[in-house]
């Protein structure tokens, strides 16, 4: 009894928020390999991110000059923490994103559960992000509190049995308006939910209520577009505006629809986990078909946008669905819940716990190296020269030596490969980029020639991609750096 009084007592203070900040600080100072200042890897995506943001700062127009098929709203937020002082302001804003995340997540919670149980989840909740978590910093990471407050309107309506005033709406407009503007897949997690209220209006012939509560879930949305629009059509016309919709949304469809050669230790504990989620909801269908139904909607939703690229930190945007799920666990579910969860443990944790042991204990000292090496060859380039480097073959380590040194490309593509680009200028060999930065490696074959026929090479390092101290077949590769042949 003392010991649920403390608990409740914890849970009731006024500074259980702090608490809450205090645990997600350390938890991506631990885990955000892409900005914690553990680690000097600067990310494989987040590199890109971090590279559009740079762009942003010096005056760039996103799309235009710079293109990733990601939301604005995400590079705007990677502009503002490198303005502020670089990667240490982003890992506090993530630390509060997680905190808001965490403090809906609570509020989810206690709809069904005691205090003692919703530590329990919650701490539940913290190692499932772990095992999704990646190297931080990505889209699904800052979407997960705007995942997560629709998923709250709803329930709350749904425990009290009351109807979702057109202000919450509103309000869950807006955060698809900024989920929209940071990557839309993920805004599958909780969209089920609003589709399946919807229906139920359309079902009940109750034509006023769904027109009001579309309504002002659109106008919640068009808040966040309007300013967006006005931003690219000011900075570079139809043309800046055309680009920022290819990028936030038929790129993405593009990109999913693409052939992706997928190791079997990623979608296998991939697939397992959305398969066993899959069936603890279908087992529950009959008995809360106002919970589960939109749930299964909503995992359907995002299995269609991402399940086939099967990267382990897309499943951090279903983790608020994982909390609805321990907010009424069965009997019937425990069974399924517990094999999911032994897989994630297992697979997904253990490739976590790999990267952080590999990356933050064995190789610092060997990313320092790089960075070093890579640091004495751009020494050899002009100082107001050293924003024209051509990325050539867009090696995320490429983007990362680049933002270690807050340098960028002149190449605007950050997807596939710039040779056909490059070979287009051949007629005018002026024309071409003065300096090219190139990572040979493995993927890269019969590109010398051409690249020796224009360019002499200037300065060059190897070095090896290692796991656990053992050079990785294959996977040795020489950064060389390139001028032009006047």
């Amino acid at each position: 009894m003392k010991e649920n009084s403390r608990i409740t007592t914890l849970v009731n203070s006024k500074y259980y928020p702090l608490l809450l900040f205090f645990v997600s600080f350390v938890f991506v100072t631990l885990f955000s390999r892409s900005t914690s200042f553990l680690y000097v890897f600067e990310g494989a995506d987040p590199a890109i991110f971090k590279q559009m943001g740079l762009a942003l700062l010096r005056g760039k127009t996103l799309y235009v000059d710079y293109f990733d098929n990601k939301g604005c709203i995400l590079y705007f937020i990677q502009a503002f923490g490198l303005w502020l002082g670089g990667d240490f302001y982003i890992l506090l804003m993530q630390a509060i994103s997680l905190t808001f995340t965490f403090l809906i997540w609570d509020k989810l919670l206690a709809l069904y559960r005691d205090e003692r149980s919703r530590l329990i989840c919650l701490g539940v909740a913290l190692f499932m992000l772990f095992c999704f978590y990646g190297a931080g910093d990505q889209t699904q990471e800052w979407c997960l509190p705007f995942i997560s407050y629709p998923l709250l309107v709803y329930f709350r309506a749904y425990k009290t049995k009351t109807e979702i005033r057109p202000l919450q709406m509103f309000f869950v407009g807006l955060c698809f308006g900024i989920i929209t503007f940071i990557q839309i897949n993920n805004a599958c997690a909780f969209l089920g939910f609003i589709i399946y209220l919807w229906i139920q209006y359309l079902l009940k012939k109750d034509i006023r209520k769904l027109f009001i509560s579309i309504g002002y879930f659109f106008a919640g949305w068009i808040i966040i577009v309007i300013p967006c629009v006005l931003y690219f059509y000011i900075k570079a016309g139809w043309l800046g505006v055309n680009e920022m919709v290819y990028a936030s949304f038929l790129s993405n469809l593009e990109y999913i629809g693409a052939q992706h050669r997928v190791k079997w230790f990623h979608w296998l504990p991939y697939s397992m986990f959305l398969l066993f989620f899959l069936t603890t909801i279908i087992l529950n269908l009959r008995k809360q078909r106002d919970f589960f139904i939109p749930m299964l909607i909503s995992l359907l939703l995002f299995i269609g946008t991402f399940g086939r690229l099967c990267n382990s930190f897309y499943l951090t945007a279903i983790l608020p669905l994982c909390i609805v799920r321990m907010m009424t666990i069965d009997l019937k579910a425990k069974l399924a819940l517990s094999i999911s969860s032994a897989i994630c443990t297992l697979f997904l944790g253990s490739i976590e716990i790999f990267h952080f042991v590999n990356d933050l204990i064995l190789q610092n000292e060997k990313e320092i190296a790089i960075y070093e090496n890579f640091h004495r060859c751009i020494q050899n380039i002009p100082e107001n020269e050293r924003d024209s480097i051509f990325n050539y073959n867009l090696i995320w380590h490429g983007y990362s030596m680049m933002q270690h040194e807050k340098l960028l490309q002149c190449n605007r593509v950050s997807l596939g490969f710039d040779l056909p680009t490059l070979k287009e200028k051949t007629s005018k060999p002026a024309s071409k980029p003065k300096w090219i930065l190139i990572t040979w490696n493995y993927m890269v074959k019969n590109d010398r020639l051409f690249i020796n026929n224009y360019y002499e090479l200037v300065d060059s390092f190897l070095y090896d991609q290692l796991y656990f101290t053992k050079p990785m077949i294959g996977k040795r590769f020489e950064v060389c750096l390139y001028q032009r042949k006047d």
